[in-house]
Order: structure tokens, then C-alpha cells, then sequence
């Protein structure tokens, strides 16, 4: 006698509650690629440098002189005279000055002068 072997298959049952939950899937992340290239920091230092050579270059120096009757006068010693005057005349400071005003009269070797718009009964004179 031979024995028949027999394969019993059993059909997979589900429960509702499993038809009705969604699978899960796991969730994929992904980053956006940057197509922008980074900004190319300069060296502030060599800009600076650079901006100040073009200026040092631009800058000349000037030194205007008054020639009258045999006599000649520096422009810069007449603007640094009146500023000491002022400052010997007032006791105010240097930094107190906003609006110079210098005529000059090398006829009479004087220069007579208005500082801060504030005029002096007779005038302000320097000898030249």
C-alpha cells in the first residue's frame, strides 16, 4: 500500500482592519541642488590699498604766493596767521572754526579776516 501524500493549501485570510490600513512606505527625502556658484570674496585689504594709491596719486601738492610791489606772500602762512590771531583774539580752539573769509591787501601788507561769519567792529587785521 502506498501512502498518497497530499498537500493541504490554506488561503490566506485577511482582517478588516488590515484591508482598511494603508501600507506604509518609507519616505524618501531629497535635497534641491544648488546651481548658483558661491560669491568670490575679494581681499578688502588690496581693494583698499588700491583706492587709497589712486588717491595719494590724484593729490598734488599746491602752495599759492601773492606777488606785489617787491613783496611776496606765502598763501599758507597768511591762513595760518589768521588762525592763530583768531584763536590769541577769541580763546576759542582751532576745531571751533566752520567758514574762513581772508582778503587780502598787499598794498597796505595786511589781510583782513571773517571766521564763523561773525564780524568784528573795525574789522579783523593781521599785518603781512
Amino acid at each position: 500500500m502506498s501512502v498518497r501524500k497530499t498537500s493541504i493549501k490554506t488561503a490566506k485570510t485577511t482582517t478588516a482592519a488590515e484591508m482598511t490600513t494603508p501600507a506604509k512606505t518609507e519616505e524618501i527625502k531629497t535635497e534641491p541642488v544648488s546651481t548658483k556658484k558661491a560669491p568670490v570674496k575679494r581681499d578688502a585689504a588690496k581693494k583698499a590699498a588700491a583706492s587709497t594709491a589712486a588717491v595719494k596719486k590724484a593729490e598734488a601738492k599746491e602752495t599759492v604766493y601773492i606777488q606785489f610791489a617787491g613783496a611776496e606772500y606765502n598763501l599758507d602762512e597768511i591762513r595760518a596767521n589768521v588762525k592763530k590771531a583768531w584763536m590769541d583774539e577769541t580763546g576759542k580752539k582751532e576745531s571751533d572754526i566752520k567758514d574762513v573769509q581772508i582778503y587780502v591787501k598787499p598794498e597796505e601788507h595786511a589781510a583782513y579776516y571773517v571766521v564763523n561769519q561773525e564780524v568784528a567792529e573795525g574789522g579783523r587785521k593781521i599785518n603781512l
